[in-house]
């Protein structure tokens, strides 16, 4: 079994910067590999990212090369992938640790049913593998994070799960979380003998122990390349090294392989994210004079909104762009109190949305169509597939006893129907005909609740046919999506460890657009960038609030 040294002795990346938006991913990635594939077989190049998301992005993209058009999609997902699933694979056989082990470790230790989320998001599994990517102790990132972040758990309560965690996933066969993945390639996995060109996407998003992996994977490759933006390194929560990668950004062969034109932000954006970012390039020396050219053909507004809650001239530009254009919206903070207020703006001005990290819209495409669709059904016909979308929804008012369930629906012939048809066939009752809005008859209760919501969306005219174009979510979740406009809010609750990581989370968040940007002043103790309601700071452009 080949191995390595120490970790001092293994091969560094080659570092590619760019700032935000400058084609690191679909331009520059796309281009190299097909300038690889004049050398080397696709079989022996890795692409390596760190979400599904971005992995089928660039599978995409390569699929599109001509000497790439009769690999299968399959097969090529096989070299491009999540750098988790990469080190699945490296390191068989592995019985990886699922969500029906959770439920049985659950089973057996009452304090993990404290958590009422999602079982994967739960604060121990968060907890182990923020204090993993950082290489330290629970007690040594306990003094540093966020407690409130882990609640309603303490660090007695996760030291104490921690213990029954391991030893639930090493009683008989091993249960592998993605951290002991990682560790057991560092320590126990052969040298990779089958890569030539590894190739690492947003790479400052990885943890210290990812680095230490892929360095390791490096070992005998012709070519070892890191992409990504040392300004864009806000997982440090999780791990990620700012510190390492600034010092890649700072070596000539780095400087000479920057990327610089924009093709993203326009100027507004471009000059707001470059004084934001400015005393961070001014650390690291010779980068404070960096090049990083708006997109051509864009200027963009700048405009502040003093409060989300406040009525003003910004605002009202704000909500009339939204209603009156097809332009995409992205409004994004640092967290809670901000996501809630968010969410009451947008649901008492009537505006579709959804939140980046939900696959779901606040109100589904089905759901809004009972309501568009039910006047079509009392007057002319919907289709089955309507009707079926209707029933778990109606009550009694509505619907025959003893036809109430789906079932009972499915067994109609597929062709378009009316209320009168149902009342014909004893599934709808006569006197259903008297209600002429669907809100009437509804009797779900979490739809009910967005009613007042719903006939909001429905008079501004919103088109409910396509996906929201308003999207909202905190800066870690919205980082890599590109949106025509951004509403950022800078307010910031608690005091972030490291001094930079605030301008670099605000560098993130204006990055994102590329048109208009909005900047709501902060009501919290503290501002993203050290922005305290300095309008003077932020705008660029067109100020006529």
């Amino acid at each position: 079994m080949e191995r390595v040294g120490k970790m001092s002795d293994l091969k560094m990346p080659e570092f590619v910067p760019g700032p935000p938006g400058t084609g690191k991913t679909h331009k520059y990635l796309k281009n190299k590999y097909e300038e690889f594939l004049q050398e080397y077989s696709w079989e022996r190049i890795v692409v390596l990212s760190h979400t599904n998301t971005a992995a089928d992005e660039i599978v995409k993209a390569v699929k599109k090369l001509p000497k790439m058009e009769n690999v299968s999609k399959k097969k090529l997902q096989e070299q491009i992938c999540t750098i988790h699933s990469y080190f699945r694979a490296e390191y068989l056989p592995i019985d990886k640790y699922e969500k029906e082990d959770h439920d049985k470790f659950c089973k057996d230790n009452a304090e993990m049913r404290f958590w009422k989320g999602k079982w994967d998001k739960h604060p121990l599994y968060q907890f182990d593998s923020h204090a993993h990517g950082k290489e330290l102790s629970y007690e040594q990132y306990w003094r540093m994070c966020d407690p409130e972040s882990y609640k309603p758990y303490n660090l007695f309560t996760l030291k104490k799960l921690k213990i029954a965690y391991d030893k639930y996933r090493n009683n008989g066969k091993a249960k592998l979380s993605f951290e002991d993945m990682i560790d057991n390639f560092i320590n126990d996995a052969e040298v990779p003998k089958d890569i030539d060109i590894l190739i690492v996407d947003e790479a400052q998003d990885c943890s210290k122990p990812q680095i230490k992996a892929l360095r390791k994977a490096a070992t005998l490759t012709k070519r070892f390349i890191f992409i990504g933006d040392a300004d864009q390194t806000i997982h440090e929560y999780a791990g990620s090294d700012p510190t390492f990668f600034y010092r890649l950004s700072s070596t000539e062969e780095a400087k000479a392989n920057e990327l610089t034109e924009g093709l993203r932000c326009g100027k507004t954006i471009n000059e707001i994210c470059k004084r934001i970012i400015y005393p961070v390039w001014k650390q690291w020396g010779d980068n404070a004079e960096r090049t990083w050219t708006p997109r051509e053909g864009i200027t963009g507004r700048s405009l502040w909104i003093p409060s989300i809650e406040q009525s003003c001239i910004a605002k009202d530009k704000l909500v009339e762009k939204i209603l009156n254009t097809d332009e995409t919206f992205l409004f994004t903070y640092r967290g809670n109190p901000t996501h809630k207020h968010v969410n009451g703006f947008l649901q008492r001005i009537g505006i579709d949305y959804k939140l980046v990290s939900n696959e779901h819209p606040h109100v589904s495409r089905k759901h809004f169509k009972c309501f568009t669709s039910w006047n079509d059904f009392i007057t002319n016909k919907v289709s089955r597939q309507q009707i079926i979308d209707y029933w778990p929804l109606l009550g009694r008012s509505v619907k025959v006893h003893g036809k109430g369930s789906v079932d009972n629906i499915k067994e109609l012939i597929d062709k378009d129907y009316n209320i009168e048809d149902l009342i014909q066939q004893n599934f709808i009752i006569p006197e259903a005909k008297q209600y002429k809005d669907f809100s009437e008859v509804c009797i779900n209760k979490e739809l009910i609740e967005k009613i007042p919501f719903v006939k909001k969306v429905l008079a501004n005219g919103m088109d409910i046919t396509k996906e929201p174009r308003v999207q909202h979510d905190t800066i870690h979740k919205v980082k890599g999506l590109t949106f025509d406009n951004v509403i950022v809010d800078l307010s910031v609750y608690r005091q972030e460890n490291d001094r930079y990581e605030p301008i670099r989370l605000a560098y993130v968040a204006y990055s994102r657009g590329r048109n208009d940007c909005w900047t709501v002043g902060t009501s919290g103790p503290m501002s993203l960038a050290g922005i305290q309601n300095n309008r003077n700071y932020i705008l660029w452009g067109d100020d006529d609030t």
